[in-house]
């Protein structure tokens, strides 16, 4: 699996989300039992989390910020730039969990009598 850049949120100190890092890791586990082991370390289990928790901070900044932004145009702008911060994050692991699943397939199909 190849990206071109790496994950927008590589350098951030985010908290893990335990509820979301356990279904990335359920779906994760249930790919490596079917046979696909991947090359790389990190796997969907990663992309699954991350996901989730950039929704969830998508959903949190649009609660808090579309009151505050009311009428102030730098609580707008601040607000346009964490939302298009998580979607390119989004966006980032919406491509890396394509590869990732994209791969699996094609190695259980391969697998597969």
């Amino acid at each position: 699996m190849v990206l071109m850049r790496p994950d927008p949120n590589k350098d951030r100190n985010d908290p893990m989300s335990p509820d979301y890092w356990e279904l990335g890791e359920d779906l994760q586990n249930s790919i490596r039992v079917s046979g696909y082991e991947p090359e790389g370390v990190e796997g969907i289990a990663v992309d699954v989390h991350d996901l989730l928790q950039a929704a969830e901070a998508i959903r949190a900044a649009l609660e808090v910020g579309l009151s505050s932004a009311k009428g102030d145009s730098a609580e707008l702008i601040g607000l346009l730039d964490t939302l298009a911060f998580e979607f390119d994050h989004i966006a980032w692991h919406c491509g890396s969990a394509v590869a990732y699943l994209t791969e699996a397939r094609a190695a259980l199909d391969a697998s597969t009598p």
